[in-house]
């Protein structure tokens, strides 16, 4: 059994490493809004060291959270929010057709809440972007940078402003096209509340077994992370995360959350923003070891699900097969490139 990493470890721990995806880069584009898109041929990582102290970071359990939610079963687990999630990657400008980790430009998991089942009056859509292009791993204990790099009133607007192909303009080569995101897998997602964190758990549905595909990325048929959210007001180091310019503007009254921390566990409210910096912590991959009967809860609702194909996935997000290739959905294994389709 793959060892749990629980968030007392994280918290507990006075010098948290984060990982960050700062890859060397060639290209710089800017897009409409204000987040950069940056071209990286090598996987050279950096890293940081903040300091978080156990103490503080166990009294962000805020009092708004702390109620009995009704879909919750289990009084030591607050549901937060439920819905679905999906994950997607984009290939890299002048590659017909990712093939590997080393071809992928950029890594997204979308998060797309159900009314219904949140705590919070949010049915906003995020779109996050992962640091190292995928998951952070539970057998390497990894965590990993991201933030939020859109969010949406519904699906579509992230479909349109990020996930499809568009042309834009960089600085060294001009005007370049970038290819739509590859859809690698969907699932069902809950925001747990889970004694002083938070975590982010899914159960995948579609495709029904791990292929290569889904292995480069870390996703798992199920698994759990802790997720936190970096302070915007405290300064990143040297070339490190999201510039000034792009950190989100927090209303007063979410600001004041963070008091003079640094991070404090993710919760909805907090997430619908663009420019929000997080850290991603493995945790495991055993729901119903690591949140009881809500693990349970979440993967009872997976299996009752009616997405069980990758033409139900693209259905659901309203997307083009001609421009999403399915075959990630359908057997886990990269889509042929153009060549390999006019051979076959």
């Amino acid at each position: 059994m793959k060892r749990s990493i629980s968030g007392d470890e994280f918290y507990a721990n006075k010098e948290a490493k984060l990982d960050l995806n700062n890859s060397g880069t060639n290209e710089t584009s800017d897009h409409s809004d204000g987040n950069r898109i940056t071209e990286n041929n090598n996987n050279n990582s950096s890293e940081v060291d903040e300091t978080t102290k156990a103490a503080q970071e166990k009294d962000q359990v805020h009092d708004d959270d702390n109620h009995n939610h009704p879909h919750n079963s289990d009084p030591s687990n607050i549901i937060l929010e439920k819905g679905d999630i999906v994950f997607s990657y984009k290939p890299k400008l002048g590659v017909d057709e990712a093939a590997a980790l080393q071809d992928v430009q950029l890594f997204h998991v979308l998060l797309e809440p159900k009314e219904d089942f949140s705590s919070s009056t949010t049915t906003k859509t995020r779109l996050l972007r992962i640091g190292k292009k995928k998951l952070p791993s539970v057998e390497n204990k990894e965590r990993f940078w991201g933030y939020v790099e859109k969010v949406g009133e519904n699906i579509d607007e992230i479909v349109e402003d990020a996930l499809e192909s568009m042309t834009y303009n960089t600085v060294t080569q001009g005007q370049r096209q970038s290819k739509a995101d590859r859809i690698a897998g969907k699932g069902k997602y809950m925001m747990v509340r889970h004694d002083n964190r938070t975590n982010i758990a899914y159960v995948l549905e579609v495709p029904a077994e791990i292929g290569t595909v889904q292995k480069e990325f870390n996703i798992e048929k199920e698994c759990t992370y802790t997720v936190a959210i970096k302070n915007p007001t405290t300064p990143n180091p040297s070339q490190l995360g999201l510039a000034r310019e792009e950190k989100v503007i927090y209303p007063k009254e979410l600001q004041e959350k963070f008091g003079q921390l640094q991070w404090i566990p993710v919760e909805p409210k907090l997430l619908d923003y663009n420019g929000v910096e997080m850290i991603w912590i493995a945790s495991s991959c055993d729901l119903e070891i690591e949140l009881g009967e809500v693990g349970k809860e979440l993967e009872d609702l997976a299996a009752e699900t009616n997405i069980t194909t990758e033409k139900d996935v693209l259905n659901e997000l309203h997307l083009n097969e001609n421009e999403h290739p399915t075959q990630p959905l359908k057997d886990g294994e990269w889509p042929k490139t153009t060549l390999q389709n006019k051979t076959d």
